[in-house]
Order: C-alpha cells, then structure tokens, then sequence
C-alpha cells in the first residue's frame, strides 16, 4: 500500500468550491433544510434500499431533511426493491437527478455525503466528497474506513442496517457536531489524497526497488 491507499489521489484544485462551483450550488441548495447527497450507482449493492429506508423514516420526524440520489438505476442488473421505488416516488424530500457530468456543485449544495454501500475497492467518492468539504456517514467496508475517522471527519456505520443509517443521519442534524466534521474533511483529503503526494510516493516506491 503507496501512502494511504488511493492509486490516483485527487485534484484539490477542481475538487473545491471555486466560484463558478457555487453559483450552480446557489441554485441547488434550499437554505433551512439538512441536504444528504449520495453518489454513485442505484443499486442494491451500494446500500440504496437501506439508505432510502432510513431517510424515509427520518423524513417522517424531521420534514426539514432531503436526500439527493445522483446516479443512474440499473434495473437488468442490481435493480433495487420494488418498495424502494415506491417510497422514493411518493417522498417529496427525496431527488433523483439522475447521472451527472459535473458532482461538484452537487457535493457543495449539501450538508452530508452517504456511502452506505455493501462493498468497494477504493471508493473516489468519498475522497470528492471530503475534498468539498463534506462531512460524511459511510458503511464498515474496504477503502471507506480508510477514508473516514470515526469522529473526526464522518461517521462509520455496519453495512445493511437501516437503524444505524437512521440514527447516524439523525445525528448529523445537530448543526454544531456537523460543522466540526465538515472543519477536518478538507483538510484530511488534501493531507492524505492530494495528487502530488500520491506521485510522489509512488516515484519514492519506484527509487526504493530500483536501488
């Protein structure tokens, strides 16, 4: 393992709220509402049935919450249960806008980023989402709990459970323990991930064998 884990790292530059980012936010963020943003593919394996389930029942107590889904459904291949569609198409708070191109100003309209997936390899999401400064709630798997310090910059919760989503998400309406996660997340990202550190230790690695 080169550094901390990630074989590409990340550009901090175009992952960050530059100008142009934030005004395509401003049209997204609704002020007074806890916004949790998850990437990547709708599946079940990515823990969308669970993720949705828990927000659902957060909802029902805490109006003042949206869930964002950004990805496409793949129905031939991990499609997602029938009552998972059914409760995103009747939840008002929830908002699925599909695949796309730019996530950026997405990561920068929300308040929570949620990886409640069952299994990854290294997932760059979590390094996006942290680098925009994003406090997140991800599952117990590979790569996530590298990513995330319990406490520091997210919360880590067991893979395919419903109650440990919900209470984690219900915890991250308190503004004051949200705010404290999202000072370290940048922060975190552009020690460990940065691109030219990640270079930099695989040139150290080449050196090291070569001599």
């Amino acid at each position: 393992v080169l550094g901390y884990g990630s074989c590409r790292g990340i550009d901090i530059e175009r992952f960050d709220k530059t100008s142009e980012v934030m005004e395509r936010a401003v049209q997204l963020r609704k002020d007074g509402i806890c916004t949790f943003i998850t990437v990547g593919r709708l599946v079940g394996d990515k823990g969308i049935n669970e993720l949705v389930e828990a927000f659902v029942k957060l909802n029902r107590e805490n109006n003042d919450t949206r869930l964002i889904l950004v990805g496409c459904y793949e129905d031939n291949l991990d499609p997602l249960r029938m009552e998972t569609y059914k409760l995103i198409d009747s939840c008002d708070a929830i908002e699925y806008v599909g695949q796309q191109n730019d996530v950026r100003p997405w990561f920068a309209a929300s308040d929570v980023a949620v990886l409640a997936s069952y299994r990854e390899g290294f997932p760059n999401v979590v390094i996006e989402a942290g680098a925009m400064g994003l406090p997140q709630i991800v599952t117990d798997i590979n790569g996530a709990r590298e990513i995330i310090i319990e406490g520091e910059n997210g919360i880590i919760v067991p893979s395919k459970s419903v109650g440990a989503l919900y209470n984690s998400m219900k915890r991250m309406l308190n503004t004051d323990y949200r705010n404290f996660l999202a000072e370290n997340a940048r922060k975190l990202i552009m020690s460990r991930y940065e691109q030219g550190y990640v270079c930099q230790c695989l040139y150290d690695f080449y050196e090291e064998i070569l001599d």
